[in-house]
């Protein structure tokens, strides 16, 4: 959290079970604040708050849960326990689980979302931003839109077109979509918290035809801060499903390392803020989830 608010009355939640806008069966839309970068990337902000403190936070559906900086407005939360919070270039970075209250992902129009009791991860350093992860959403069935710059939660329903997504990480918490390169099958993190899509170098190697050097040095950094070298690439085309068929996409390339045994060697893809942003995604994170649409 970057700005504290004094004297903001604590909301309450009253018997409220999972993650649902708080009259149960009303549509909220929730306001992106997106900052967009070169080649079509770009970072989305939520407002949260906890408790009496409203601020920023980051989405990043490549987190498995939420990450905030130690800060005066968060030290008093209680700990649950040590934890590791590892990042998408693979660096772990020892952490503790505290327990937030009366957590709320704030709307523009309609309900807030929120929890009353929200288990979230506080790092002691932090050169990046605090990041709103996956597990919030649980149970939750909402658009994004990052383009048009907004999430709309709506009440859970059925209907036709729905694709599993491909479950990612020891824990299985993160999610995936299944992809084409040409005629080479491979799965891509989703992941709105990457400005720009990544590739493995070493998958790279293995499928030179399939990319196009366009720059040999570049610097990029992740959500959390960390710096490094890369090269930057163009897919020649990309399938992810359901029609959503790119051609030139940008990717920077490095060595996933400890991140490609995280992921199980099955994503050597992230797809980030520059290819999710060009469609308008339907999620699903209840009971007959992870899908999409």
């Amino acid at each position: 959290m970057t700005k504290i608010l004094s004297r903001l009355p604590i909301f309450l939640f009253f018997g409220l079970i999972g993650l649902l806008p708080a009259r149960g069966q009303e549509r909220s839309i929730v306001p992106l604040n997106v900052i967009h970068s070169a080649d079509g990337g770009g970072r989305a902000y939520v407002t949260m708050r906890f408790g009496n403190v409203m601020g920023p936070m980051r989405l990043d559906t490549a987190a498995s849960t939420s990450r905030i900086k130690l800060a005066p407005w968060n030290a008093g939360f209680p700990a649950l326990g040590a934890s590791v919070s590892t990042s998408a270039l693979g660096v772990a970075s020892r952490c503790e689980d505290v327990e937030a209250a009366n957590v709320e992902l704030k709307a523009g129009q309609g309900n807030n979302i929120g929890r009353a009791k929200y288990r979230v991860t506080r790092c002691a350093t932090s050169d990046g931003d605090d990041l709103l992860g996956l597990d919030f959403f649980q149970g939750a069935r909402f658009s994004l839109d990052l383009a048009a710059g907004e999430m709309v939660f709506f009440p859970q329903g059925d209907g036709a077109g729905w694709r599993p997504f491909h479950k990612l990480w020891p824990d299985q918490k993160l999610v995936g979509l299944e992809a084409r390169l040409g005629k080479t099958a491979a799965v891509g993190l989703f992941d709105t918290g990457a400005e720009i899509s990544a590739v493995d170098r070493r998958f790279l190697e293995r499928h030179k035809a399939l990319f196009v050097l366009v720059k040999k040095k570049a610097k990029v950094s992740e959500a959390s801060g960390k710096k490094i070298d890369a090269k930057v690439y163009k897919a020649k085309e990309i399938d992810i499903g359901a029609g959503r068929v790119l051609k030139d996409v940008v990717f920077v390339s490095y060595d996933f390392g400890p991140l490609r045994e995280a992921l199980g060697g099955e994503a050597p893809m992230i797809l980030g803020f520059d290819v999710l942003s060009r469609f308008r995604w339907e999620l699903d994170f209840g009971a007959e989830g992870p899908r999409w649409r």
